[in-house]
């Protein structure tokens, strides 16, 4: 017999990826490389004759990309020019205002408040992109209503004209482009009246999502047999009442629960006491309601603060950098692994009219214990009155149980003696939440490019979410700026301000829900920003097929904490992600996976569009970021966060700039290449979770995953995505000859060259589509993704290959595992055959 060919595939080490200089140098090859960029762009804008602008070339180099439409008394920027004059809009000092705009008062999602904060959104925008103020009722729609489905989709198409063929929307505009820039076509009449009507929108859409506030709480600690309780809570600060003696379980994982189960700890009918990190809120939750508690308390504990403590010297907020004590970090704990977006309507948008679920359907998301998140100052008497009870829990190499050790907390697991009791009464209602929008057209309502923010907070919400709204105010700005020299993008975008994510990401994924189809054909990339600031760690979280694009980006942006050096420098010094994944060859930058916990989760999760999400986090040596509380600030910003708003205006840049390319690019900046490295590492690392599994040598010996047909499909996958590199390449190729010769080529060869360009895009946008299962992951079916997805115990951390994964992981079900191996397989054939097409 034959030996049986092995698959090859592709790893990080055997493909080189180089980073392009963001800066390339003169060069022989440097014309050819950017004569497609002129053409497409020059001809989709329609501008000038091609000529005259290539031999700009030569005393601009570098200056390529796209000529934009002219303006009266403008002559239009060329995509270099567009890139450089956006970099020079975005302002600290205008970020700094447009931030304390927001963070003025509270604006939690469903209140008053938060209505105003919106439609201050709506009119800030409509002035930064030119456009009459439209009034506090005008542009406000129903979500479902016709004017909300004209907002975004625009007029409907004639009859006759695809999606994709030759409406003006597509790309039968470019090839009309293309033959006018070359002299053989000119504008219509009516053409002319749709660009000059083709203005930017701006509106609002109004959903109705289950929301909850508080009525009253309470938390007392009483001691066996007495009247009064020793210990009242101030609560600074589920829904229900609860009862019962206190149970200390660490970060409240399923992982430590199960282990302090085994080791013989109650948690029937007790008030478990937790501390944040480790996992999601709700999922502490979920776990402690799973093993019989009556309760939970979640408090912040000085051990996650670092070096910034009281214990080191260091002094309070607001007078110093460490915790305020009386600090507690709000928070949905909505079981988000389940399904996140309104609770009653999964799957559908919550218009008003919505058919909701049962308050008692067994399908809900929502929490069966009442838990009220309290301050460590709280936590302090609770924790000492388990001092001696049960068991202790000791600091382990490179593990810090608890911070508090030095006010005599000493980490005992109890049960205690005394009698712990919560109330937390809430009123939940279906409730108004409202997502503001601004879209600009471009030549392409095909191809859209989304960039989102959340504009709800718990509170005053400096960092989280108003450092992100502050930021996208400048990216809004710099794109009203280019808009008065001419410009206009070759792919349509849209910005987008959610409401309640702190509530669950409810109102992106009421969005994702409503027009789901409509993304899934459009959208390109979906760009997000949610707390821009909040320390001094720059970090890029993204599919893996836009890793580059990032670091591309990274590396034409100065780093504002060290000015002679660019972002990317600096994220070759200290980039330290968890759970990272390669991003570029010659680099030891690492480029975070996506999970869960912020607004691309629809967009990645749902409907399989390639995200990102950037922002500055904290260092263990920053000030304390006070998440989710009220010193999350004006003044904690303006004192300790970024005082000089130089971070804001950064990340205003990485993600303008990035947006920009992404709307401005010929060939779609989606590097399928790198995300098929990745998918042979998801794979290799399957054989471990497999010897992990107890099992006899016996047993292992009967294992067959048919793993090897996961390595020959990837290593397919690999090799029709260096096709479509290929092809790129041979398209340019013709393309610039067409652009130093245009007059011998024919209208057939252009419209076929077009054709070849829009077919690539096309590939190289729906490829992280073919992840998606319709049937979703096993027991939480609104997940889709069967490559990534947040993991189940986790919350917000990303599992690779999920369904697979935790069928061996969490479940130990080998046979479970072999059958999601075969649906990954199949999904990843519809890559293969995607990418070929």
């Amino acid at each position: 017999m034959a030996d049986e060919k092995q698959p090859h595939l592709l790893n990080k080490e055997q493909l080189e990826l180089p980073l392009p200089s963001s800066t390339p140098a003169p060069s022989p090859s440097l014309k050819r490389r950017l004569a497609t960029p002129l053409l497409i762009s020059l001809a989709l804008h329609g501008q000038g004759q091609i000529q005259g602008y290539l031999r700009s070339v030569s005393s601009q180099v570098g200056s390529f990309g796209c000529r934009h439409n002219k303006s009266k008394g403008n002559k239009g920027l060329n995509q270099k020019q567009a890139e450089d004059l956006f970099l020079t809009i975005p302002d600290k000092e205008s970020a700094r205002s447009a931030s304390h705009s927001f963070t003025k008062f509270t604006h939690i999602a469903g209140t008053p408040t938060d209505r105003l904060s919106a439609l201050r959104v709506k009119s800030q925008w409509e002035e930064l992109l030119g456009l009459q103020f439209s009034g506090e009722e005008g542009e406000v729609f129903e979500a479902g209503s016709e004017g909300s489905r004209k907002a975004l989709e625009g007029e409907k198409r004639r009859k006759g004209h695809g999606k994709h063929g030759k409406g003006m929307g597509g790309w039968g505009k470019a090839k009309r482009a293309v033959r006018r820039a070359l002299g053989r076509e000119k504008r219509s009449g009516k053409e002319r009246k749709e660009e000059e009507e083709d203005k930017p929108r701006v509106w609002v859409d109004t959903y109705y999502p289950l929301l909850n506030y508080p009525i009253s709480h309470s938390l007392t600690l009483t001691p066996p047999n007495a009247f009064q309780p020793s210990f009242i809570a101030k609560l600074a600060e589920d829904n229900g009442t609860a009862r019962g003696q206190l149970v200390y379980a660490g970060r409240a994982t399923k992982a430590e629960i199960d282990e302090l189960v085994a080791k013989g700890v109650d948690f029937k009918d007790k008030i478990v006491l937790a501390q944040y990190s480790g996992s999601f809120r709700g999922l502490k939750v979920q776990s402690a309601a799973a093993a019989g508690a009556a309760g939970i308390l979640i408090y912040s504990d000085p051990a996650e603060d670092g070096e910034v403590t009281l214990e080191k010297g260091l002094e309070a907020y607001p007078r110093g950098p460490a915790r305020q004590p009386s600090s507690v970090q709000r928070g949905s704990v909505q079981y988000l692994s389940l399904y996140p977006g309104d609770p009653l309507t999964p799957f559908k948008p919550a218009y008003k009219n919505a058919t909701r679920l049962p308050r008692d359907s067994e399908e809900l998301n929502i929490p069966t214990i009442p838990s009220i998140p309290i301050s460590y100052e709280d936590a302090i008497p609770l924790l000492k009155s388990l001092n001696g009870k049960g068991i202790k829990r000791e600091d382990k190499e490179g593990f810090r149980e608890g911070g508090l050790r030095y006010r005599g907390v000493e980490y005992w697991t109890g049960p205690g003696e005394d009698v712990v009791e919560l109330t937390n009464v809430v009123e939940d209602n279906v409730t108004a939440i409202w997502n503001t929008y601004a879209l600009i057209p471009g030549h392409l309502s095909d191809e859209i490019v989304v960039i989102g923010n959340h504009n709800d907070a718990w509170t005053f919400g400096a960092g989280d979410p108003n450092s992100g709204t502050a930021a996208v105010h400048e990216i809004v700005k710099g794109f009203g700026e280019l808009r008065k020299k001419g410009w206009k993008p070759l792919r349509t975008i849209l910005v987008a301000s959610w409401d309640a994510e702190e509530y669950g990401l409810i109102g992106s994924t009421e969005f994702g829900e409503d027009f789901s189809e409509f993304l899934k054909e459009k959208v390109v990339a979906y760009l997000n920003v949610d707390v821009a600031v909040s320390g001094t760690s720059y970090g890029i979280n993204a599919s893996p097929s836009l890793a580059h694009l990032f670091l591309n980006v990274s590396d034409a942006i100065i780093d504002p904490d060290q000015t002679n050096r660019s972002l990317l420098e600096r994220l070759e010094e200290d980039s330290k992600v968890k759970e990272p994944h390669q991003a570029a060859q010659g680099t030891s930058v690492a480029v975070g996976a996506l999970g869960s916990g912020s607004d691309f989760t629809v967009f990645l999760q749902y409907l399989g569009i390639a995200s990102s999400n950037v922002g500055y986090s904290r260092k263990r040596t920053d000030p304390v970021y006070h998440y989710h509380s009220s010193y999350d600030s004006a003044y904690w910003q303006d004192h300790f966060g970024d005082p000089t708003f130089a971070r804001h205006e950064a990340i205003a840049k990485v993600l303008g700039l990035a947006s920009l390319r992404l709307a401005d690019s010929p060939v779609l900046p989606i590097n399928v290449t790198a995300y098929s490295i990745e998918l042979a590492s998801y794979a290799a690392k399957l054989p471990a979770y497999v010897d992990a599994l107890a099992l006899t040598e016996e047993e292992k010996k009967k294992v067959d995953l048919d793993l090897k047909k996961l390595d020959d499909v990837i290593s397919r996958i690999q090799d029709a995505a260096a096709a479509v590199d290929i092809e790129i390449n041979h398209v340019l190729s013709q393309l610039d000859a067409l652009t130093s010769k245009p007059h011998r080529r024919s209208k057939k060869h252009l419209s076929h060259l077009l054709h070849h360009l829009q077919s690539i895009n096309r590939r190289l946008q729906s490829f992280e589509g073919t992840f998606i299962d319709e049937s979703g992951l096993p027991g939480r079916t609104w997940y889709r993704s069967l490559v990534v997805a947040p993991g189940r115990d986790a919350g917000y951390g990303a599992t690779s290959f999920p369904a697979v994964t935790e069928s061996l992981t969490l479940d130990k079900d080998v046979e479970a595992a072999r059958r999601e191996v075969k649906r990954l397989v199949k999904a990843l054939e519809r890559t293969v055959e995607v990418l070929k097409r």
